[in-house]
């Protein structure tokens, strides 16, 4: 079960980069009037939850799929950390470094403090961000992951999953420490650090044996399996609904805005903070939960339509590319915005031309899946050249 291709995950993947690309970016940027002709919970439920989710969903995933791979399980040698880092640094900088030259160029980043920069620069933005200010747009993400994956690596050392429990708990405590004492830690930190040991908790239960006996014992009914998947994604999308109108109405009353990150600013206090952030994290878990099995139930609709073809491959091809698709989206974008206004003379920040710039997306994604080729070809390289030459 562990080495099949998951194409949930995929299809989670790919709807998590078109909330970041069509809902939150395109909108925000070309198209304000898109949310003004929408009722404010609407909007909230597009734009600044989905923000939340989609964040925390590619978070779920980074550790999720850390976990499902076994070699990752128990890192507990020079030579495995050795792989593991240089298969991590290989697969994120050299793309990264690209994307944050783009974005020191294009999109207003010249001025940046050249201490901070150089933060950007090794991945540790999200430590030092507190005391310069808000980290690179889009690239804050990239800080985010690379200390979750130093967490992992401590984690992994461990080797059981009742000892990650706990640890990971302590290791939170010890980033609010850093936090509250020394002003250290951005606050995206702590709204997905949870989400990611969420993460690697599902893939420890994904892995088990007592996962696959269940789950082999549901199979034997054809009809069950499709019950219980359709009855999770009504139950989790029902209580997604609910608790994102109470987390809406609440600190709407209390605060007068939904984004916590400015109520973080106000000094709410440290359980009051912990509550929303808790809170925060159960819509999300229950956004993933919804997705995953709602796609489950369509993949395996599919299967039984296409028992003989692999249904998962087309998802795989386009989740190929989404990295490359949040790294460069706002440069590609950017790029496209000139070509239609200077080039075309299209009013392409009215609603009428918002369709025009929905158009390129298909875009953004083929030129990231040529980008990504390019760079797994040029990596690839050197360890081709060496095989040529032994069999020469």
């Amino acid at each position: 079960m562990t080495d099949k291709k998951i194409p949930e995950l995929d299809i989670l993947r790919i709807i998590s980069i078109l909330i970041v690309v069509v809902l939150i970016h395109i909108p925000n940027d070309y198209a304000v009037s898109f949310y003004i002709g929408l009722d404010q919970y609407t909007g909230f439920l597009l734009h600044t939850s989905g923000i939340d989710v989609a964040m925390g969903s590619f978070v779920f995933i980074s550790g999720f799929g850390l976990y499902l791979n076994k070699n990752n399980r128990s890192i507990n040698t020079l030579e495995k950390l050795s792989t593991f880092l240089k298969k991590r640094f290989l697969r994120i900088f050299p793309l990264y470094w690209i994307a944050l030259i783009l974005f020191v160029l294009f999109v207003g980043y010249s001025n940046i403090n050249i201490i901070y920069l150089l933060a950007h620069v090794v991945g540790l933005q999200i430590i030092v961000a507190p005391l310069f200010g808000p980290p690179i747009l889009t690239l804050w993400f990239i800080g985010i992951i690379v200390i979750y994956y130093l967490i992992f690596i401590f984690l992994s050392f461990l080797g059981s999953i009742k000892r990650i429990i706990p640890v990971s708990i302590a290791i939170l405590i010890f980033f609010a420490f850093l936090n509250m004492v020394f002003g250290l830690v951005e606050y995206r930190f702590f709204f997905y650090y949870l989400i990611f040991i969420a993460g690697i908790i599902s893939a420890s239960i994904y892995t088990s044996p007592q996962y696959n006996k269940i789950t082999e014992k549901i199979n034997r009914r054809k009809a069950i399996p499709f019950v219980i998947t359709l009855c999770v994604t009504v139950i989790s999308f029902t209580i997604y609904l609910i608790l994102s109108e109470y987390y809406y109405i609440t600190l709407n009353l209390e605060y007068g805005t939904t984004f916590l990150q400015v109520i973080l600013d106000q000094n709410p206090g440290i359980f009051e903070s912990t509550f929303l952030i808790l809170l925060l994290d159960l819509r999300i878990l229950l956004f993933i939960i919804f997705t995953l099995s709602l796609f489950h139930f369509l993949v395996s609709i599919l299967r039984l339509i296409f028992p003989k073809r692999n249904v998962g491959t087309i998802f795989s091809l386009i989740a190929y590319s989404t990295f490359c698709v949040y790294l460069f989206h706002r440069i590609f974008l950017i790029f496209y915005t000139v070509i239609l206004m200077d080039i075309l003379d299209l009013a392409i920040y009215e609603r009428l031309e918002f369709n025009i710039v929905l158009l390129f997306v298909p875009f953004i994604f083929l030129f990231s899946y040529l980008i990504q080729k390019f760079s797994d070809w040029v990596l690839m390289l050197p360890s081709k050249l060496k095989m040529k030459k032994r069999v020469e």
